[in-house]
């Protein structure tokens, strides 16, 4: 069994579960296959298979390979969702459902299917009724290359880290669901560097070596991320005669294991949620917002495996949040298990989610929701709010889609930035009393509203006129249940310096000027009233 250790082929034999085999007695079938082919077929083919049958086969092959699985024939009882007679096909030796690759019936052919790993396992079942000729197919192991049709995996250089071999030809075809797209991204990356001609990976937008949009890249430099216009993607290695190096590595995501957010507010929930989500993927979802937005982001559900119990780490599954575009920017936090984490806030206008399985126990996985913060820098004195939103932040609205306590007192454009300035008298603001304290509230209305969708997001706005200190927090625009928090400083720090200080100053310069006016003015009229009374 070459290159093949019988320790290991032993070991996944012990643990894999057999099922119980409910067939009449002399019916053979399933069993651990180990050699680089092989074939594999219902009982009693090309003739009826027998009812009552559970078959299981383990294909197991060299570590570092893959295993391409090819049906010639398919002829089951059809069922719409397959629950009588089926064939289902795992993604390694665990029948845990976050392995499946895919539960076929009927007599459509199967696609070609391509393991992430050495392993995978086919299940034949038939039950008492209605059998047909059942199926014929062959696996191979493939040293490089192959149809990879999961949400996510990796694509590496033969023999990767170790140098890869001279006339080397790899390629692979990563095909995801209709209407979906395909993220590449490249993490090592080490080739010959003469002008591409010799050694390189090319990338194809699509099927075939023929379709447009082909790149070429050899050298040292990491390749940038492709996102394919299709829901295909040809990746082609090739090396010359002579010169190696270490190759490369890359990782593909596709469909609903990868996406870019832009709107103001959204939801993400993990791979077929709520059911279990599949093992062996690594899932990132990017929310991008203008220039001077920060992002909420709210934790509705989350259910994945424990946390490994000698370490006190989430080294098996988990769900990784980072402040920015990359997973090389700060993190914000590293979750597994049940513990739902409180909300975050991101620094600026990025936030990239990750969610990493291992080979096995899947769960359900997560839901979370996000709102964009709009950066308002507010001040107030003893006697008027003055509130500021930088246009470049909204540049999709209008003026009067900003406005305090009704349209009728909406933003004005003053240079670069959308400014209300309103007396504590106007605009539905009133006096509160909170923590012993007295403060003037009123609420902001920010309006997204687009092709008949209503999307208000709605701010509180708070001042303190004797100290002349203002807050504002985030009340509506997504679930009202979990926009709750206290959204502090929201974007402050996002106005240019010198605006924000000449508006706070200007602010603070008129109230002292209105309060010292009537100081002056109550001085006089008491030395009018003092004059009077001695003329008396």
């Amino acid at each position: 069994m070459q290159n093949i250790h019988c320790k290991f082929i032993f070991m996944i034999s012990v643990l894999w579960k057999t099922p119980e085999v409910l067939a009449r007695k002399g019916v053979k079938c399933g069993g651990v296959l180990s050699a680089p082919v092989g074939h594999l077929s219902s009982p009693n083919f090309p003739r009826v298979y027998p009812p009552y049958t559970e078959c299981s086969w383990l294909i197991v092959v060299s570590e570092g390979s893959t295993i391409q699985l090819t049906f010639q024939e398919f002829n089951l009882e059809y069922h719409d969702t397959c629950e009588y007679d089926y064939v289902k096909i795992y993604n390694g030796a665990s029948r845990d459902e976050g392995n499946l690759l895919g539960t076929f019936c009927g007599s459509q052919l199967p696609p070609n299917l391509t393991s992430s790993w050495h392993v995978l396992s086919v299940i034949f079942h038939s039950d008492k009724h209605v059998g047909s000729s059942g199926f014929s197919a062959t696996y191979r192991k493939d040293i490089c290359g192959g149809v990879l049709t999961s949400l996510s995996g990796v694509i590496t250089s033969p023999d990767y880290p170790d140098n890869y071999p001279n006339n080397a030809e790899c390629h692979w075809l990563i095909s995801a669901a209709p209407h979906s797209k395909i993220r590449l991204v490249f993490t090592d990356f080490q080739l010959e560097s003469q002008e591409c001609n010799f050694d390189y990976v090319a990338v194809f937008d699509g099927s075939s070596q023929e379709e447009g949009h082909v790149r070429h890249y050899c050298g040292t430099t990491k390749p940038p991320e492709t996102t394919s216009s299709s829901n295909e993607l040809l990746v082609v290695f090739k090396s010359d005669f002579n010169i190696g190096g270490r190759g490369f590595r890359a990782h593909f995501s596709s469909g609903e294991c990868q996406d870019v957010f832009t709107m103001m507010k959204g939801n993400i929930t993990s791979p077929r949620y709520p059911d279990m989500y599949p093992n062996n993927i690594i899932c990132q979802w990017n929310i991008q917002l203008p220039p001077g937005f920060r992002i909420k982001l709210f934790f509705r559900d989350v259910e994945l495996e424990e946390m490994n119990s000698l370490t006190d780490e989430c080294d098996y599954d988990y769900l990784a949040v980072y402040d920015g575009q990359s997973a090389s920017d700060k993190p914000l936090g590293r979750w597994c298990g049940t513990d739902t984490p409180p909300p975050l806030i991101s620094s600026k206008n990025n936030l990239l989610l990750v969610l990493a399985t291992d080979r096995d126990t899947a769960n359900r996985g997560f839901s979370v929701s996000y709102i964009g913060m709009v950066p308002i820098n507010i001040s107030c004195t003893r006697t008027d709010f003055h509130i500021q939103i930088p246009v470049q932040s909204v540049p999709q609205l209008e003026r009067s889609h900003i406005y305090l306590g009704s349209p009728a007192c909406a933003a004005q454009l003053s240079g670069s930035n959308y400014k209300i300035y309103a007396r504590f008298d106007t605009c539905g603001t009133e006096p509160q009393k909170r923590n012993h304290t007295s403060v003037i509230v009123s609420i902001l209305y920010v309006d997204f509203s687009m092709g008949g969708q209503e999307d208000i997001h709605e701010y509180e706005v708070q001042c303190e006129p004797k100290r002349k200190e203002a807050s504002v927090r985030i009340l509506s625009g997504s679930d009202p249940a979990l926009l709750n928090g206290r959204a502090e400083n929201i974007g402050q720090s996002e106005l240019p310096e010198a605006e924000a200080s000449e508006s706070s100053e200007r602010g603070q310069d008129s109230s002292d000027v209105v309060f010292i006016s009537i100081c002056i003015l109550a001085g006089v009229l008491m030395l009018i009233a003092v004059v009077g009374l001695v003329l008396l």
